[in-house]
């Protein structure tokens, strides 16, 4: 598909069996079952059941697709941000105090 980030997206369900979707970059993948898909809002996990592609336009960033449709899931893929020492320390004295107060009654 066309390597240009599209700034808008849209998606559009019709009776659980159509979407219509744009502002899509990439199709990663796909099966009977499962669409993913690269879009300007994070990549969305489209599931369902004899799924099929119906129309793709890579110039306009459109897809529409066909099928029974179960869910439609944006992945986030930021990272986890790591915890501070602070915050590992703070978990690691409530586990502590929690076994002092079960073991010491």
């Amino acid at each position: 598909m066309n390597e240009s980030v599209y700034k808008t997206h849209e998606l559009k369900l019709l009776n659980r069996n159509i979407l219509s979707l744009n502002g899509i970059n990439k199709v990663l993948n796909f099966d009977k079952e499962e669409f993913v898909l690269s879009s300007s809002m994070g990549n969305i996990l489209v599931k369902g059941k004899n799924l099929e592609m119906l129309m793709l336009d890579t110039e306009k960033g459109d897809i529409k697709i066909k099928g029974n449709i179960f869910s439609i899931v944006y992945i986030d893929s930021k990272k986890k941000e790591k915890e501070s020492i602070l915050t590992k320390l703070f978990k690691w004295l409530i586990v502590i105090f929690n076994y002092l107060v079960l073991y010491l009654q």
